[in-house]
């Protein structure tokens, strides 16, 4: 193991689109467990849209905006190297919430130990883990889709909404896709999509329209704003929509359209809003729905990642401006061996000194 703990935090504090030069690299001792708790040396680190919002203070909880110095937080997973909690044992790997380093404490709260040969261990912080359990909320807690519904689904190859259009499928219904580019559209349809339009194409309204020639009996909104707005056009009388993500107004608020509540109305649309931590005690009826799908190849998913804590930010940053091709996941540490799931693509930011960075030598 080496003997120093490097973590990423804010070089200055972040305006609009994040640049890999808002984030600097901090090197500081490898922390010793005290009583109850663990030390855990990551593997892999998720980066998500809804970090942007938490870094500035305007995500859920009320925290104050990051400054300086400061290291924002994310879910990780990780292996347990020293213990002195009887819940967890060394060799155990877990999920927790360890920020963007390579080793950190836990409590034990909010810490999951995980069964590392039921999938592939990264597939817990994507498909298997909160992206993938939102959308589990989305389409069964939620909306119930029912076999013949049409679910048109934003942000179509990120985490949750590819995960939307697969279980909405696995149910019996049409998902339609909506992506920012060709090539992420063409990946769109082969998880099974039926159709994606790009939503920089010249006409998407009517590109979109003419995939729904029906209209959409669920929306799955993962960005808010213009986007929101524009799906009400497809959106079938007495309509679901699901508000998930607000990835339109993540780096600046000040830039977000607010929506037009006619359009609703004239809809008479369902509208509920989606948090995914109510949904905590479905985790596992939902991995038991996921994993095995996971294993047979009916569920489906694509990372998209970077190698080395000294990527993290140049990665989050690619995320921010949605040039992203899946799951965001940094690679902090040797990967235990499973069986590739088909069609998981991985893009790679992969450096000549990987083997010695992975193993701390």
């Amino acid at each position: 193991m080496q003997h120093r703990n490097h973590r990423i935090v804010l070089a200055r504090p972040l305006s609009g689109v994040p640049l890999a030069e808002d984030f600097r690299m901090q090197e500081a001792p490898i922390p010793e467990p005290g009583p109850g708790e663990l030390l855990v040396r990551h593997v892999y680190l998720s980066l998500d849209p809804y970090q942007r919002s938490a870094i500035a203070g305007r995500h859920m909880g009320g925290r104050q905006p990051l400054g300086a110095g400061g290291m924002p937080m994310a879910e990780t997973v990780g292996q347990v190297l020293r213990s002195r909690n009887p819940a967890y044992r060394e060799g155990d790997y877990v999920r927790h919430f360890g920020g963007w380093q390579e080793y950190a404490l836990s409590s034990g709260e909010h810490t999951e130990v995980l069964a590392k040969n039921r999938a592939p261990l990264s597939t817990w912080l994507g498909v298997l883990g909160m992206p993938g359990l939102t959308a589990w909320a989305s389409m069964v807690e939620l909306a119930d889709v029912q076999p013949g519904q049409v679910v048109l689904v934003s942000a179509a190859l990120g985490p949750v909404g590819s995960m939307v259009g697969q279980i909405a499928m696995q149910r019996g219904a049409v998902a339609v896709g909506i992506a920012g580019s060709d090539e992420k559209c063409a990946f769109v349809r082969e998880l099974g999509f039926s159709a994606c339009i790009n939503y920089r194409s010249a006409d998407f309204l009517g590109t979109l329209a003419a995939a729904l020639p029906g209209g959409a009996d669920i929306y799955h909104d993962n960005v808010g704003g213009q986007m929101l707005a524009d799906a009400f056009t497809v959106l079938k009388n007495y309509g679901t929509v699901i508000l998930c993500g607000l990835m339109e107004r993540y780096n600046d608020p000040s830039r977000s359209k607010p929506l037009d509540l006619a359009l609703p109305i004239v809809r008479r649309a369902v509208m509920k809003g989606l948090v995914v931590m109510d949904f905590e005690d479905r985790r596992a009826q939902f991995a038991d729905f996921v994993a095995p799908r996971i294993a047979d190849g009916r569920i489906r998913y694509r990372e998209d990642r970077a190698i080395g804590i000294d990527a993290t930010g140049a990665h989050f940053a690619r995320l921010m401006r949605g040039e992203n091709l899946g799951k965001s996941i940094v690679v902090l540490g040797d990967e235990p061996s499973f069986p590739s799931a088909p069609l998981q693509a991985r893009y790679s930011t992969e450096k000549p000194r990987l083997k010695a960075l992975l193993r701390g030598t």
